[in-house]
């Protein structure tokens, strides 16, 4: 069975998502025959540099959100990361392109289907991109300067050589934007989007035990149709 995900690495609930997903496949019976597909979708296509300035006063400035309404959400973002282990660091986040960081979630997919490890919870991919959003939003890097992401690959056994590779070619800058324009067109409006088995499909923040039941579903009528 295929899940295809849509995320963006700058963005809070997708970070939750991917986490609840990998720990939804751990609990999965038949985790090793399902594959997760991550596909870009990029929150701010314009932004093409680091922002030099706090996150906060950026926000704000920009007309984004009230100061009150940034420190709302990042109160309640906080306290459900805390549920999970993720300890959300908005003070010192930097606010970045994230383009750069897609490339490397698919070089990793690449290395995935090379070393024929694209199921389960595990994979070089879901893996990269968890260590991309940890570093983001736990460590406060920033995640388009090339040696950041080079070091989130090594950390999960992604040779520097792929990233780097990945960083120089005008391939992965296309393939990246190229799946951000179909999630545009097929009308994905919020992340993080699921679509499971290629037919159901599900948006926003859903919990482990959610997750779980609609994995399980789509299973059962994925294996009736193979009957």
């Amino acid at each position: 069975m295929r899940i295809d995900m849509w995320l963006d690495t700058c963005d809070p609930w997708s970070y939750l998502g991917l986490r609840h997903l990998r720990t939804a496949l751990e609990q999965f019976e038949h985790r090793d025959e399902v594959e997760v597909y991550l596909h870009a979708f990029l929150l701010d296509p314009d932004l093409d540099a680091p922002i030099d300035k706090p996150r906060v006063v950026a926000l704000v400035e920009s007309g984004t959100a009230t100061l009150e309404e940034v420190r709302e959400s990042d109160e309640r973002m906080r306290a459900l990361g805390a549920r999970e282990g993720i300890r959300f660091d908005f003070d010192n986040l930097i606010i970045a392109p994230t383009s750069r960081a897609h490339r490397v979630i698919a070089a990793a997919h690449d290395a995935d289907i090379d070393e024929d490890t694209v199921a389960g919870p595990s994979s070089r991919q879901l893996k990269v991109a968890e260590a991309i959003m940890r570093a983001h939003f736990e460590m406060g890097l920033d995640v388009s300067d090339p040696d950041v992401l080079v070091g989130c690959a090594q950390d999960i056994g992604l040779p520097a050589e792929r990233v780097v590779e990945a960083l120089a070619s005008e391939e992965y800058a296309s393939r990246v934007f190229s799946d951000f324009q179909i999630g545009v067109q097929v009308g994905i409006d919020l992340v993080p989007t699921y679509l499971f088995d290629r037919r159901f499909v599900v948006q926003d923040h859903q919990t482990v035990t959610a997750l779980g039941n609609i994995l399980a579903t789509a299973w059962e009528n994925s294996g009736k149709d193979r009957a």
